[in-house]
């Protein structure tokens, strides 16, 4: 099922939505509809992450701070020096 819907676009989206478009040899339409399928995709896998990071809270999966943050300054350096 399909389903028509209308959305208010900035001239420069529009714009690179185009440019897009012909790059790709796609019509305006499938290029929106790709990029709506990814975006999407992008929320879910973003959401199925905070989810996980939730349940590793839940599930007492956590560290000290102190503890990451000597791990991050031993890889990174420190940036307060």
């Amino acid at each position: 099922m399909t389903t028509s819907v209308a959305i208010m676009l900035t001239d420069e989206q529009l714009s690179r939505l185009e440019l897009i478009a012909e790059a790709r040899e796609e019509t305006l339409a499938t290029t929106v509809q790709e990029a709506v399928t990814a975006f999407l995709h992008k929320d879910a896998e973003y959401r199925a992450y905070v989810q996980e990071g939730l349940d590793d809270i839940a599930a007492g999966r956590t560290r000290p701070w102190e503890e990451v943050k000597a791990e991050l300054r031993s890889k990174y350096g420190n940036p307060e020096a």
